[in-house]
């Protein structure tokens, strides 16, 4: 056996070179991986913290506010009150009265540099609505961006079935490369010694060389398409580890619930239409923040003047009352803001009957694609069969010098097409079912549905 065909061989329990030192990883352990790791997840689920903590702080419209100021003041000069007019009128009146016993009638108010501090508080009582339309908005966005990770997982979860069942596919599909290359590699040798023996004639061992050739080249595309579908899972579960081989099995469920089930379950649990009945809600709550508008804010409030030493006789040491303010004309802004508001309202309802449509559509479209896999695979049991004995009757056949190099290598692509149709019927099934499931919210499920499997495909 020459260095090629050891190295069929070795494809053959996987263990070529480059593939040494691989771990093994069942599906289970990629999907918790997935969600542990994945920058995508994590982002969105920092984005569903963020909102959340937004709606924390709406919390605080409901309470007081309260300030303190403290701030200094240089003036060009004191303020001052000159009463001396006053003084002069008296002195007039008074002639008697030295004018050096009467002092003088100017006073300061303010001294030319001063500081003060205060503490305020403000507690609203009626805003018409407003604080209630922020609540719902804040919690409508919540909904929102827990909606978008729920999409985001769903997405990430049928990209891990596609991209971990088809590194599957291309090992399992290297696998039969493999065997074909050694069945051809032990055919080109038994056409050399036939043609030794002079029982074939040179053409036949030519055409079992060049059959052999082509084998050896495809073994080589398929272990490319083995590395960069590793490559492809290691980006999904976001490590830098690429010698991964998954060890749970392509399969296939002969029946699954019927399609009326996923329809219904896909209308209760879609991500993407939880997501359109937030933007709704929140789509609701700006109408009810700009109608609120129309309404007065009344407030109360309370002051107290913490350095009372440069105040004026005029100012206060403490003071409490209450407010209203209300806008009699915009220029029709709240007008326009509120029309604008319901147009959103109407907006999200066609999005949301569309939607919904085209999630019926996709719900059918996957069950059919399931479907149609299943049969196809069905359909290649039979082939399959039939293509192992062609193998074996050819072998024979070409051993007795019955038969010709070009039947042995047409039996053997043969007997390889169907095991390569079958793996991808059975890939196409996996798929479909994963986008089905995240379809209507149930992702997390594909795990549960493989452990019903009636067939594991190994070749």
């Amino acid at each position: 056996m020459d260095a090629r065909s050891a190295l069929a061989a070795l494809a053959l329990t996987g263990a070529v070179p480059g593939s040494g030192g691989a771990r093994e990883l069942t599906f289970a352990e990629a999907s918790a991986r997935l969600g542990s790791a994945n920058e995508s997840l994590l982002a969105a689920t920092e984005a569903v913290n963020a909102r959340r903590e937004e709606r924390a702080a709406t919390f605080g419209l409901h309470y007081p506010r309260l300030d303190a100021n403290a701030r200094y003041t240089r003036m060009d000069a004191p303020l001052t009150l000159d009463l001396n007019e006053i003084r002069d009128v008296i002195l007039h009146l008074h002639p008697a009265v030295p004018p050096a016993l009467v002092p003088s009638f100017v006073g300061t108010i303010q001294k030319g540099s001063f500081w003060l501090a205060d503490v305020t508080l403000t507690w609203p009582v009626f805003t018409g609505g407003k604080i209630a339309a922020a609540d719902r908005a804040a919690a409508a966005r919540v909904d929102d961006a827990e909606r978008d990770r729920q999409r985001t997982a769903e997405e990430l979860t049928t990209e891990l079935a596609r991209r971990y069942f088809g590194l599957r596919l291309a090992l399992k599909a290297r696998d039969v490369r493999g065997q074909v290359l050694a069945a051809l590699d032990t055919h080109a040798a038994q056409a050399r010694r036939l043609e030794e023996e002079g029982m074939i004639a040179r053409a036949e061992r030519l055409h079992a060389e060049v059959a052999r050739a082509e084998a050896d080249r495809e073994f080589k595309r398929a272990e490319h398409q083995v590395a960069l579908a590793r490559t492809a899972l290691a980006d999904t579960l976001a490590t830098d580890d690429d010698a991964l081989d998954p060890s749970t099995a392509v399969f296939l469920l002969r029946t699954v619930e019927p399609l009326q089930e996923f329809r219904a379950r896909a209308a209760a649990g879609s991500p993407l239409l939880a997501k359109v009945a937030a933007q709704q809600a929140l789509a609701a709550s700006g109408v009810a923040a700009d109608r609120a508008d129309y309404f007065p804010d009344v407030y109360v409030f309370g002051r107290q003047e913490l350095h009372k030493a440069d105040l004026t006789i005029f100012d206060p040491g403490w003071a409490v009352g209450a407010g209203a303010r209300l806008t009699l004309f915009d220029g029709f802004t709240r007008t326009r803001r509120v029309a604008a508001a319901n147009d959103r309202v109407r907006q999200v309802a066609l999005v949301e009957k569309k939607a919904a449509r085209d999630l019926d559509t996709l719900v059918e479209q996957r069950y059919r694609e399931m479907g149609r896999a299943r049969e196809q695979f069905d359909a290649l049991e039979a082939a399959l069969d039939l293509a192992r004995e062609g193998v074996r009757v050819r072998d024979l056949a070409f051993e007795e010098g019955m038969g010709t190099s070009l039947d042995i290598v047409d039996a053997r692509l043969a007997l390889s097409k169907v095991q390569l149709e079958r793996l991808s019927a059975a890939y196409d099934f996996d798929v479909a079912l994963a986008e089905l499931l995240s379809a209507c919210g149930e992702g997390a499920r594909l795990e549960e549905y493989r452990a019903r499997a009636d067939v594991q495909v190994e070749r």
